[in-house]
């Protein structure tokens, strides 16, 4: 028994657990960043920009929403925010809607949130790095030191040659933890570059900014980066999912990691008996994901079964009694 998730487990295990150790480990502070106003709440709400039912809101669809919109904005969500509403909704309902909206639902609003959040407060970001490498390894690193850029001799021109050279590569304006992104916030601190400091040559940052340009290119495409939905994978691949990211962390994962939802949608769906419409909604989403017709030991076939048996005789089978 399977579904569409099975191919992406470890690699959406190995996310996570950047996710979680980027979250988690204590960095040391950077240059004081400049006195920002503090942000005030949104004159307008997050309805304005977004159509979700909050009433459908769980704590998972709560904290996808609060990461999409931080990452979109470079900074936490502030009040007013749709991620600060959809945790607000989570507090009153942990567990949502059995059928709740689907995550290209969740992230588009998000995204459309941030950009009306953004507007309001000025754009304003907060001098901070986005971090990743291999867990397991030590400290995270920023893109530029991944990429062996010195920010200290970045001043604004070199920041405007990153900028220009990895939009160019993108197609778009490149995103919060992008190169281009950490070398203007720096360069915001030393215009000029640092006193002392060498200046990277402009073959290098060009370099740099094209490397930088693929690995942004690479998360952001959804066969490289895999999505799991946690509302259609099967007991056995959250099972698998919580092994792979045990191995990545080192440690159990904690709560609010992936494989943590994961288990805990197996365990809320397989309490519910198996109804049309669920089976139905479950349908939709693999066929949506496979492109095709989700094939006998899917969870959606199986779910299908389920639903028609209960039908005909009022019975109140679940997706535990068949062991998915």
């Amino acid at each position: 028994m399977t579904s569409s998730n099975a191919p992406f487990l470890e690699k959406a295990a190995y996310l996570d657990a950047i996710r979680i150790l980027q979250d988690t480990e204590s960095l040391p502070p950077a240059e004081p960043a400049p006195a920002l106003k503090p942000p005030q709440a949104p004159a307008t709400t997050a309805s304005t920009t977004a159509s979700i039912d909050l009433d459908s809101i769980g704590e998972a669809e709560a904290r996808r929403i609060a990461s999409e919109e931080h990452r979109a904005l470079g900074y936490r969500p502030p009040e007013g925010s749709l991620a600060a509403q959809a945790q607000a909704a989570a507090a009153r309902h942990p567990e949502g809607s059995l059928i709740p909206p689907n995550e290209k639902a969740l992230v588009e609003a998000a995204e459309a949130d941030a950009v009306r959040v953004a507007g309001e407060l000025g754009g304003q970001h907060a001098y901070k790095m986005d971090h990743w490498t291999v867990p397991g390894k030590g400290r995270l690193l920023s893109a530029a030191e991944a990429l062996g850029i010195d920010l200290r001799g970045v001043g604004k021109s070199e920041a405007q040659q990153i900028m220009s050279e990895e939009h160019s590569e993108l197609g778009y304006r490149p995103p919060a933890g992008s190169l281009a992104a950490e070398a203007q916030a720096a360069a915001t601190h030393h215009p000029q570059g640092e006193p002392g400091v060498e200046h990277p040559d402009p073959i290098t940052l060009v370099e740099a900014a094209r490397e930088d340009a693929q690995r942004v290119a690479a998360e952001r495409e959804p066969d490289t980066v895999p999505c799991i939905n946690v509302h259609t994978i099967t007991k056995q691949e959250a099972q698998l999912l919580e092994s792979y990211e045990h191995k990545f962390l080192g440690y159990t994962p904690p709560s609010g990691s992936l494989a943590a939802q994961a288990q805990a949608a197996v365990a809320r769906r397989g309490a519910q008996p198996v109804t049309k419409e669920l089976a139905a909604f479950l349908y939709s989403e693999e066929h949506r994901t496979l492109g095709y017709d989700p094939p006998a030991d899917n969870i959606a076939v199986i779910a299908q079964s389920l639903a028609d048996q209960n039908a005909m005789d009022g019975g109140t089978r679940t997706l535990a009694d068949a062991g998915v």
